[in-house]
């Protein structure tokens, strides 16, 4: 239900049906929304990113604990499949578990972890799962403590994750610094400017512009990002403009296309503007932006006039990717002064924050547009 809603919201889809379906108490999962590389569409491998999905595996606050287990069995009656009905309260683990002579806090099966992947966040097959996992333990994160001796082996991958009850894993105290369960010193902002950055020749530019410029640009600061923002109702803003950013990817693409299927091109881009429109731009729509009255206007006379052939389709995409350029930037520019500055005071993503040296960042970026 949470895929469909954002696919309507995305799409300008409002049928009633639907809408009572996502407005009822049903509707309660609260996925975490993996950032993607937006060429490949292959998810964001680094370890920060990781760190930052890690944080929401073990709970946002504090560890999601069932019921005790004294013996290096598992029990399995909390390992069922879609046992999970938000994203936000973290895998489900022991406080305690009896390994041989052993106590080992914080542990978890194979399967609770893999479950609390495949339900809770938008991975779309086990594949990647595994390979989220893997990288848990690639970065010190979790560590095992019961292996699966029936599960195959990787000759390739030597501490590959087993997702199965019989596997046993930790949270390493790495893991409960990146948590936040313990305490971690902060990272050096040493050469830092606070957030005011300059650029080459020493004038000063607006610093909520450069910070908006660092998270659109790392996707570890952007999921945190669109999780605030989701939070204070406002999602559509980023999501419109990484909409619009593949958009204008693809106008230029179309407009360099030499091949005889040129129009066709142009038609499938065109098709995609007024998708987006329909979105985010036309009157009543599910996630209605606040822009300039007068661009709204330009983009609701351009969207709205029959569009002929050839040669004026041509024309008439380059009138809609300037507008819709216009109104990227004008989102741009409200986030930047409305919400950065309330996400970069929020206390639960400071840590983050130092860890990514935010302010250190920011003293270096170079004054090169993103748009």
């Amino acid at each position: 239900m949470y895929i469909l809603g954002r696919f309507c919201q995305r799409n300008g889809i409002q049928m009633r049906h639907v809408n009572d379906l996502l407005e009822s108490p049903r509707n309660v999962m609260h996925l975490v929304i993996l950032e993607r590389e937006a060429a490949t569409d292959r998810l964001n491998h680094d370890r920060t990113t990781v760190e930052v999905l890690f944080r929401r595996f073990a709970g946002q606050e504090g560890p999601n604990y069932k019921s005790n287990v004294t013996s290096s069995q598992t029990d399995s009656s909390s390992d069922s499949l879609h046992d999970y009905a938000s994203g936000l309260v973290g895998v489900k683990m022991a406080r305690s578990r009896k390994v041989m002579d052993r106590e080992i806090p914080y542990t978890f099966t194979g399967k609770a972890a893999h479950d609390w992947l495949m339900d809770c966040t938008t991975v779309v097959d086990n594949r990647e799962c595994l390979e989220l996992a893997t990288l848990f333990i690639h970065y010190d994160l979790i560590i095992p403590v019961i292996e699966d001796r029936g599960y195959p082996r990787s000759a390739t991958i030597p501490h590959r994750f087993q997702p199965t009850k019989s596997a046993v894993y930790a949270i390493s105290a790495k893991g409960e610094k990146s948590a936040g369960w313990t305490n971690s010193p902060k990272a050096s902002t040493e050469g830092s400017e606070g957030f005011i950055s300059k650029t080459q020749n020493g004038t000063l530019r607006d610093s909520n512009t450069n910070r908006m410029t660092v998270i659109i640009r790392d996707p570890a600061l952007r999921l945190l990002f669109r999780e605030f923002l989701r939070d204070t109702h406002c999602e559509e803003n980023l999501s419109f403009y990484l909409d619009v950013r593949d958009f204008l990817a693809t106008y230029e693409i179309a407009k360099s296309a030499v091949t005889a299927p040129k129009l066709e091109i142009i038609r499938e881009t065109l098709a995609q503007a007024y998708s987006l429109y329909n979105a985010f731009l036309a009157p009543g729509s599910p996630c209605e932006l606040n822009i300039d009255h007068s661009l709204r206007n330009a983009l609701a006379g351009r969207m709205t006039m029959a569009i002929g052939e050839d040669e004026e389709m041509v024309k008439s995409l380059d009138e809609v990717a300037r507008l819709f350029a216009q109104a990227q930037n004008s989102v741009f520019k409200l986030m930047a002064s409305d919400s950065v500055p309330k996400f970069t005071r929020e206390p639960k993503y400071s840590a983050v924050l130092h860890e990514r040296n935010f302010d250190y960042v920011l003293s270096n970026l170079s004054s090169t547009s993103i748009g």
